[in-house]
């Protein structure tokens, strides 16, 4: 009998939930359905519970096990492996309502739709509340794609929708976090009609452990490759829609107080599709949402870590992406401080280094726990331990790093002790620091 809907559940460690998700999904009214669970490396048990299911149900469910490359390549391995004619997707820790498919399969082969669109149950663990809303006004068997791109709710979650399976003949899901954003809107921006059943037919459980609520995770920055793929892959008829779509998007994460951690490259992003906003007519048409180009003015510190001790450097590469380090070079020493120690002529070719470049410079170890685009948003920045200063920020020919290196060059006092005098006696440097960041660094790190 052939196969009508092909349901693919990645799972990782999910042995907690993994038994509500397969249940729902034995219980669906729809009878030519198939379940494959691909096992990403799971180390927790979850792997003994998926065989258990397809041993007692080797009509419904196929368990494929592999070591762990991410959600993104499960799913695509699920997808190679799948016979039906149509597609859908269950996180693990989710899980359907019995009609779901029945429903959703009904409403494709009536309308001719390529994607089939149903509304999220979601649950928020962690403040104990419940959420369903309707993601466009209205049921449809021809929704206005261009509206649903710009204002629909859940229009980048892959699991409540039912694809046809020809969405995916030159589609995959990339490795990454936000892989449904990085394909989603670039594939309703290709199809030629979407339906949308008004029923919240799928539950999404957000408990602790979801990623995307670690905003320490630095695996978040892909959030940033999802957005800029969004954009240059959308069908040019709806490139004004997915725009839009990005750009408020990105105006809600940042609203987020997670998100904070992300500031600078969020600016960053916004500079460079700051030229698609601008040609988006839907964009520049809409006050809340044209105000985005504010961020397109906001300075951020360069994007180069400046450091002469690797594992000084080690925690800060963890917790970023798309830094450079620049490890200073030296030339011929000033005659000022030929003399001096070692460690003073280190200062100074670092201080240079910082003038030259801009971004951090990295003057002693910090254990980091979380991202640090806050730190590099905006103009200079010290951040200091105590009195002493273990973090350095400019921008390029900073008057800050210059007068350092003059005060350095003519007289006796070290870098470290030059930084503690801007903490200590503030109005020694009032020429110089008018705009200075001072930072303690527990305030950003734990």
């Amino acid at each position: 009998m052939q196969v009508q809907v092909s349901v693919i559940v990645a799972v990782y460690n999910e042995a907690r939930w993994i038994r509500r998700c397969l249940t729902s999904l034995r219980q669906q009214t729809l009878v030519r359905l198939e379940v494959i669970v691909v096992d990403d490396g799971s180390t927790d048990g979850t792997a003994a519970i998926c065989d258990q299911y397809a041993q007692q149900w080797p009509q419904t469910f196929r368990v494929i096990h592999q070591s762990n490359r991410g959600q993104g390549p499960a799913r695509n391995a699920g997808i190679a492996a799948a016979q039906g004619r149509y597609l859908g997707f269950v996180d693990g820790d989710d899980w359907v309502e019995p009609t779901m498919y029945a429903t959703l399969l009904a409403t494709a082969e009536r309308s001719q739709a390529q994607i089939v669109v149903c509304d999220v149950h979601k649950l928020y663990v962690a403040t104990n509340r419940e959420t369903s809303l309707q993601s466009l006004p209205a049921a449809s068997d021809h929704v206005d794609i261009a509206a649903y791109l710009k204002y629909g709710l859940n229009n980048a979650y892959s699991g409540n929708k039912l694809y046809a399976r020809d969405c995916w003949t030159n589609c995959r899901y990339q490795p990454m976090v936000y892989e449904d954003l990085d394909i989603l809107l670039d594939m309703l921006s290709r199809c030629e009609r979407v339906a949308y059943v008004q029923q919240p037919f799928y539950n999404y459980y957000k408990h602790a452990g979801s990623t995307t609520l670690d905003y320490t995770n630095p695996h978040l920055f892909d959030i940033m490759t999802a957005y800029r793929d969004a954009v240059a892959h959308a069908a040019p008829r709806y490139a004004d829609a997915v725009t839009y779509c990005v750009a408020k998007r990105i105006l809600i994460n940042l609203a987020t107080p997670g998100f904070i951690d992300y500031l600078a490259p969020f600016t960053e992003l916004i500079r460079g599709l700051a030229t698609a906003f601008k040609a988006s007519p839907s964009v520049m048409n809409d006050p809340a949402i044209k105000r985005i180009l504010y961020y397109t003015t906001q300075p951020t510190l360069p994007p180069y870590l400046i450091c002469t001790v690797q594992n000084w450097l080690d925690p800060w590469q963890t917790y970023s992406r798309g830094l450079t380090v620049i490890m200073p070079k030296t030339g011929q020493t000033p005659g000022q401080i030929k003399a001096r120690p070692d460690a003073v002529k280190r200062d100074y070719w670092q201080l240079q280094g910082l003038f030259d470049h801009g971004g951090l410079l990295v003057l002693g170890p910090v254990t980091l726990q979380r991202p640090f685009g806050q730190l590099r948003a905006g103009g200079d920045v010290v951040v200091y331990r105590g009195e002493r200063c273990v973090v350095l920020g400019a921008q390029p020919q900073s008057p800050l790093v210059f007068e350092l290196c003059q005060r350095l060059l003519s007289g006796p006092q070290s870098l470290s002790q030059l930084l503690t005098s801007i903490k200590t006696q503030p109005q020694q440097w009032a020429l110089v620091t008018n705009n200075l960041r001072r930072v303690a660094v527990t305030h950003w790190v734990h």
